[in-house]
């Protein structure tokens, strides 16, 4: 086995559409910095800085976010935290400018910033001992989504060439997304795995960067001004502009109840509705094999048990209608062409 050569404690926060947020925790001091952390998971942040008995120091930006809301003006609220960005970010959050060189000093550990523009212009590497927490700049296969400006071909082929081609091929990766529900990989695989980084000629990279017809979310543009100016919980006018699905938890507290006549909250709980189409089907079969004893009684039974299948699987669809009504979020959506390594 491969040993980890990572010296820091690293947790993933990670939300099922595919963002990660990270904390980096020296395990001496318990110093933590929290990296990209997500508003609707704001809560699961600081429970697991609570479990692991950590404090937080630093909360980093890796760049301006166009496909989630930031958590780290709130965070910064709740803990007095230093939020951390490049010079060349538009931010009105971030209390501590980092420069490619710059440390941020954990306990025992320094983390390094690298100035990885590319993706953006304010982009930055974050390097812990044996870990480089990459955020869109690199991903698992493939790198991030363009959907802020400053996005530079060619800056961005030097980037992956200066932050990462020289580096010992053991060392962790933490990507700032992953769809496949993964949140490490490493300079080895990446290496075998993704054209992007592999790629050591210019005009075919800019080639790849050309093809690749990922679009950004549609609504971008008031995303990346929402985290510009910063945001402590999830305000309702956003909700209804983007037909994002309310989180299960704001930073200050949960929303209210759901209104049973949306559509999308109509359905009965899927558990419920499977445990319907479930007892359906058993009555139904029940009643066929006893049929020969008693018609009159399991005629009665099978009416019971076609309407208990038959309420279960509109219960389902309805679930399903309600989730396709939802419209877009705010969250990286999911593989693309690129994804995916060469066969």
């Amino acid at each position: 086995m491969v040993r980890d050569p990572r010296t820091v404690d690293v947790v993933a926060v990670a939300h099922p559409r595919g963002c990660r947020s990270y904390l980096v925790i020296d395990p001496i001091s318990r110093e933590a910095c929290v990296v990209d952390p997500l508003l609707d998971h704001l809560r699961e942040t600081l429970d697991a800085l609570a479990d692991n008995r950590a404090t937080v120091r630093w909360v980093v930006e890796t760049h301006a976010h166009g496909d989630h809301l930031s958590g780290a003006a709130a965070l910064h609220a709740r803990t007095g935290a230093e939020v951390v960005a490049h010079p060349a970010a538009d931010s009105e959050v971030a209390t501590h400018r980092a420069a490619d060189g710059d440390t941020l000093p954990l306990g025992q550990h320094e983390l390094l910033v690298h100035h990885a523009p590319g993706i953006t212009r304010d982009a930055i590497v974050l390097e812990a001992p044996g870990a480089l927490f990459t955020g869109d700049t690199l991903l698992i296969g493939t790198v991030g989504l363009r959907d802020a400006p400053g996005s530079d071909p060619h800056a961005w082929y030097e980037t992956l060439d200066r932050v990462f081609g020289e580096r010992d091929e053991a060392t962790i990766l933490h990507p700032g997304h992953d769809d496949m529900g993964r949140d490490m990989t490493t300079i080895k695989a990446e290496r075998r795995g993704n054209r992007w980084l592999r790629e050591d000629d210019r005009d075919a990279f800019l080639a790849l960067y050309r093809a690749d017809e990922r679009t950004p979310r549609p609504d971008a543009e008031q995303v990346l001004s929402a985290n510009r100016q910063g945001l402590t919980k999830l305000p309702s006018d956003v909700e209804s502009a983007s037909g994002f699905a309310p989180p299960t938890e704001t930073v200050e507290q949960r929303s209210g109840p759901k209104r049973m006549d949306d559509p999308a909250n109509a359905a009965a709980p899927s558990g419920f509705a499977g445990l319907l189409v479930l007892c359906g089907v058993l009555c139904a079969l029940g009643t066929v094999l006893g049929w020969w004893w008693r018609p009159e009684l399991h005629a009665l039974s099978l009416l019971s048990a076609l309407i208990m299948l038959g309420a279960g699987v509109s219960q389902l669809e309805g679930r399903r209608r309600g989730r396709r009504a939802k419209g877009p979020d705010f969250y990286y959506t999911g593989p693309s062409k690129f994804t995916q390594p060469d066969s």
